[in-house]
């Protein structure tokens, strides 16, 4: 028993520093793992994805930083990660960590390049110069250069050059370098301007270009979103697939905004301020300058157009209003209203209104609406409302509603109601309804849904997982009769037709009615049916009199086989007649001369009817 304790406290102190070791390197970070490598003309990208693996932690960079297919030559022994890279980057990387991740970033390297200042006769100050890329020296056209005080811009040359004149001023000004894809930039000025300045500017990293290497026994997610520290404090850096949509890239946007307007509003993406209020009598005639775009406004009036960057309050156009974020409040226009971020309140236009996010409040046109995200509450328009998500309240179209998803609510149209997804509110149509899955209920002509779990109500409902059934049947006034059935077992509309062949007691009749199927079993159902038939006696145009046979019908169904089952059962008739007809010289009677029955009134006649059919599908 003592050499047993021996030999398991030899083992407990041989696994003991290993344990230890082990402990010590989950608990440092990436960057301080050591690692013994050596490369030999070997890709960059492969060199990442060895130390990933080696290393047991995440790689993300942004694959425009990187050039994966140079060759690397290193060698390095019991080296940091940190050491590594700094030897295979030359510090011309940063590298942030969070957890298990590394993040590469070139480093940042922003050079200018200042001279005396030297006022103008008008007490301004010039300031020319030009924007190039960081990492690849070449110019920058069409990029903003603006000054965020006086709400000026102006737009590089094709060549990087610009020039800008600046008020003076005491203390020290600013300008701010924006390009779309690239990180702003902003310059402190000394009092005046300089003559001539050199700006840098680097890409910004976007997660379409973002690649993650993993160590291969690592899941990789679906979006990175990491913590770091800096002295200034906690900085979040997030990577996830993102596609805006912009109001400058709409039709609209490119037919109302010049080539000029759009390309410095793309490029000043993060720079936005508030104002009390502006005028404006176009998009580039603002009491808010050329900046215009980048303001938040609680009262705008634009006499024929205008482009802001928000509205906390009233807003009214003569033709159209242009904002590039949220609305909030009222906005008016007499053709168009076009907002790039979320509506809440009300928003009416003599033509259109387009939102690009969600909506909450109401929404009226002349012609149509159109919305990107979720509407909540009230869409009205003289032709159509198109909405891409969920709609939670009402829409009204004078022909047509469209909502991609879901409708929790009502659509009401002149012609045609669609949800692409589930409807568990209503539709009421002039003409057609369409839902893939109902649980409410449809009202028009026509009614088509996927599935149904309520109610549809026309003249042809068709459910392609639902109730479908072909008749042949016979009853007491017609040898010869057809009927469709279609919709659910909870509601099924009922198209009918029959002929009487009888010389002397000929007649044509066709009708409408509903129903609902009650399982008696597998096999065995009872439908009570309520049916009204518009009949002609003897001749095809007596269709022009009134005749109608009402009917309350009890079927018995017996399913036979998967597509075919009988029908049987009786009906209770009420017949309606304006005057007597004759056929062949006889006065017709319906369902034909001797049948028991019983009189209402002149013009209203019963009896108890039956009915036997084969049932198809």
């Amino acid at each position: 028993m003592y050499k047993i304790f021996i030999h398991l406290l030899r083992g407990m102190i041989l696994i003991l520093p290993l344990i230890a070791g082990l402990t010590s390197a989950q608990a440092q970070g990436p960057l301080d793992r050591k690692l013994s490598v050596e490369f030999k003309q070997e890709r960059l990208g492969h060199v990442l994805e060895i130390l990933s693996n080696r290393g047991n932690f995440y790689f993300s960079y942004n694959s425009m930083i990187l050039q994966k297919d140079s060759l690397v030559n290193l060698s390095a022994q019991d080296r940091s990660i940190r050491q590594i890279l700094d030897l295979l980057f030359h510090g011309n990387f940063e590298y942030m960590e969070s957890g298990n991740y590394i993040i590469l970033r070139r480093a940042v390297v922003k050079a200018s390049t200042l001279t005396e200042p030297s006022p103008g006769e008008d007490g301004r100050y010039t300031v020319s110069g030009v924007i190039l890329d960081e990492e690849t020296g070449e110019k920058i056209g069409q990029a903003s250069i603006y000054d965020k005080q006086g709400l000026f811009a102006t737009l590089s040359n094709e060549n990087g050059f610009f020039t800008v004149r600046i008020k003076s001023r005491h203390g020290p000004s600013s300008l701010t370098v924006s390009k779309e894809f690239y990180d702003d930039t902003t310059l402190l000025l000394p009092p005046g301007a300089s003559e001539r300045i050199t700006v840098y500017i680097s890409p910004a990293e976007f997660s379409r270009r973002m690649i993650t290497i993993s160590p291969g026994d690592y899941l990789l997610p679906d979006s990175i979103r990491v913590e770091t520290q800096s002295d200034s404090g906690k900085a979040r850096i997030s990577y996830w697939k993102k596609d805006p949509i912009q109001v400058e890239l709409t039709p609209f946007g490119k037919f109302l905004l010049s080539s000029r307007l759009r390309i410095q509003t793309l490029n000043i993406g993060k720079f936005f301020t508030e104002r009390p209020y502006q005028v404006s009598f176009l998009p580039m005639m603002s009491t808010n300058g050329s900046l215009n775009a980048q303001v938040i406004n609680k009262g705008s009036l634009n006499i024929l157009g205008g482009y802001e960057a928000g509205l906390n309050g009233v807003e009214l156009g003569g033709l159209f209003n242009v904002d590039r974020k949220r609305v909030r409040g009222v906005q008016i226009a007499g053709l168009l209203n076009v907002v790039g971020g979320s509506v809440n309140g009300l928003q009416m236009a003599g033509l259109h209104n387009m939102v690009l996010d969600s909506l909450r409040g109401c929404q009226m046109a002349g012609l149509g609406n159109y919305n990107k995200r979720k509407l909540t509450g009230v869409q009205v328009a003289g032709l159509y409302n198109y909405l891409t998500d969920t709609l939670e309240g009402w829409q009204v179209g004078g022909m047509i509603n469209f909502t991609q998803k879901n409708v929790q609510g009502l659509q009401v149209a002149g012609f045609v109601n669609i949800a692409g997804k589930e409807v568990r509110g209503g539709q009421i149509g002039g003409f057609v309804n369409y839902a893939r899955k109902l649980k409410g209920f449809q009202i028009g002509l026509v009614n088509i849904a996927d599935t149904s779990e309520g109610y549809s109500i026309g003249l042809l409902n068709i459910v392609r997982k639902g109730y479908h059934e072909f008749s042949i049947y016979a009853d007491e006034v017609s040898p010869l009769n057809f009927a469709f059935r279609s919709g659910n077992a909870k509601l099924y509309t009922i198209l009918l037709a029959g002929f009487n062949p009888d010389n002397n007691n000929k007649s044509w009749h066709y009708g409408f009615g509903l129903g609902h199927q009650f399982a008696l079993g597998r096999d065995w159902s009872l439908n009570p049916e309520l049916s009204s038939e518009h009949l002609s006696a003897g001749a095809w145009d007596n269709f022009k009199h009134s005749i109608y046979l009402n009917r309350l019908r009890l079927n018995m169904h017996w399913r036979w086989s998967k597509y075919l089952s009988v029908s049987a059962g009786p009906s209770l008739v009420i017949c309606y007649s304006d005057h007597n007809y004759q056929v062949n010289g006889h006065f017709y009677t319906s369902p034909h001369e001797g049948y028991p029955g019983f009189t209402l009134s002149d013009k209203f006649t019963g009896w108890i009817g039956w009915h036997v059919g084969l049932n198809f599908f």
